[in-house]
């Protein structure tokens, strides 16, 4: 959702919760910059870094606290959640804040 469509959202919320009032006029609509954002292959890489590494390290916390399980230790689960993880955000965009 943009912010033009927030914004309209926002106004017609307004209107709404009080019916009795005018109709506010609509702010000038936000100037936007001729570049185009893209996702280029360096968000993508850090973002696959990002999460293959938290996925990592989240993966072998919960291995480690079922040691007692057969077959389960934090290097298995670890390694399972970073190639979880690093899949995921292969499919998926980078988010915003990570630019």
């Amino acid at each position: 959702m943009d912010d033009d469509e927030l914004a309209k959202l926002m106004r017609e919320i307004d209107q709404f919760d009080n019916p009795g009032t005018a109709a506010t006029p609509a702010p000038a609509p936000v100037e936007r910059s001729k570049e185009v954002a893209t996702t280029g292959s360096a968000a993508k890489g850090k973002w696959v870094a990002v999460a293959a590494v938290g996925g990592g390290i989240v993966g072998a916390v919960v291995g480690g606290f079922l040691w007692f399980l057969p077959g389960v230790d934090s290097v298995s689960t670890g390694l399972g959640a970073a190639l979880g993880g690093a899949i995921v955000a292969l499919v998926g965009k980078p988010p915003k804040w990570l630019d």
